[in-house]
């Protein structure tokens, strides 16, 4: 089976886009599938590091940034640019879509990464229409769905697109294929130093929104002036001021969030709305640095409430958990990170996935009409 494996749009398929979790994704994908045996083709920009087998521009960097209206700038919020009716967009959709259509065969699967974005690739695609050619949702991290082929990041982000659309369920003699399956991290990428730093800072790594939670954090830092808070990431700074004097931005990080995690006390994640994923929990964990967060959404998969961190409902609850963390084994929560989000493991479970593609697409079963 080939793997076609679309871009995301308004970014480049490089280690540099490190803060939009969608081209990360793309980014890892083929060196985590074609141990596999896979053939991936990767469709993106020119510049892109993707690994596959096969890249292919659709267009350059200077085309890309004059579509986009900007130059590259990695302080801004990326999903500024995440518009599916821009020029960017239309013009990205438009050349994947001549790409895919000289380069598919049948029993090929095409990947769609960020969903309704690239609807206008593949929506009524001709090597689609006979179901002899796939394509499914590659990592959903959103709620509105496309395709009725899914894979989703989490069982939180899974249950809420199906409440949306009105669904309990689906049969197995339904035309849908769902899948659920984690997001992926190089080990390399995040190494564990093991050391106690119950002295350490409190780490946030995420966008400044304020449905990330920043109020629950100054509150935090507030409530305890001994302990440093660090926080970075894309957004604007000035719907928070002010800030606790104990509380440093760090501005936009790129290759440094391993250097910072690794001194951390804990990471937190206060997010107000339901987290298909929250990235920079996994990454912590993969340093062995425990979380606080919410108790609701995907974090009810990914932190072992009293093991790997603690997820809390109130503010005193909270605050209390500054101190609980450093009684956490680091050592443990690294080595559950490992056996749940290492590329390997979820390969597996990729592969899994796509071998029940390749039998539905033996028997040109991928349902084209009615998306």
């Amino acid at each position: 089976m080939r793997l076609h494996l679309l871009g995301i749009p308004h970014t480049v398929t490089h280690p540099a886009w490190t803060h939009c979790a969608f081209t990360q994704k793309v980014l890892k994908f083929s060196r985590m599938m074609r141990p596999y045996g896979y053939e991936v083709w990767h469709y993106g920009v020119e510049g892109s590091q993707s690994g596959a087998t096969v890249d292919v521009d659709l267009m350059c960097q200077e085309e890309h940034q004059k579509l986009l209206g900007h130059r590259y700038r990695h302080d801004r919020l990326y999903g500024d640019d995440a518009q599916d009716q821009s020029a960017v967009y239309r013009q990205w959709n438009l050349y994947a879509r001549e790409a895919l259509r000289d380069r598919v065969e049948p029993g090929d699967l095409i990947l769609l990464p960020f969903g309704h974005a690239h609807a206008g690739a593949v929506r009524g695609l001709e090597p689609l229409k006979d179901g002899a050619v796939g394509a499914i949702e590659s990592g959903i991290g959103y709620y509105d769905c496309l395709l009725p082929w899914r894979i989703y990041e989490s069982y939180a982000v899974r249950h809420a697109a199906m409440g949306r659309e009105g669904r309990h369920g689906v049969s197995l003699e339904s035309a849908r294929l769902e899948f659920t399956i984690p997001n992926y991290y190089d080990l390399e990428d995040w190494p564990f130093r093991p050391g106690d730093r119950s002295d350490g800072p409190v780490v946030f790594l995420g966008r400044w929104t304020e449905g990330k939670g920043l109020r629950i954090i100054r509150e935090m830092a507030r409530a305890r002036p001994d302990i440093p808070f660090l926080l970075a990431g894309q957004g604007d700074r000035t719907l928070w001021d002010p800030w606790p004097k104990n509380v440093t931005d760090l501005g936009v990080l790129g290759e440094e969030r391993e250097r910072i995690l690794n001194m951390a006390r804990c990471i937190v994640a206060p997010s107000r709305y339901v987290e298909p994923f929250c990235g920079s929990v996994v990454e912590a964990q993969l340093c062995g640095v425990p979380a606080i967060t919410s108790d609701f959404g995907a974090f009810a998969e990914t932190i072992q409430h009293g093991i790997t961190g603690y997820r809390c409902n109130t503010m005193s609850q909270f605050v209390a958990a500054l101190d609980k963390v450093g009684r956490l084994n680091r050592r443990a929560i690294r080595k559950r990170a490992e056996r749940l989000w290492a590329l390997p493991r979820v390969g597996r479970l990729y592969h899994d996935a796509f071998q029940v593609c390749a039998e539905r697409l033996a028997n040109k079963a991928f349902p084209a009409s009615g998306w």
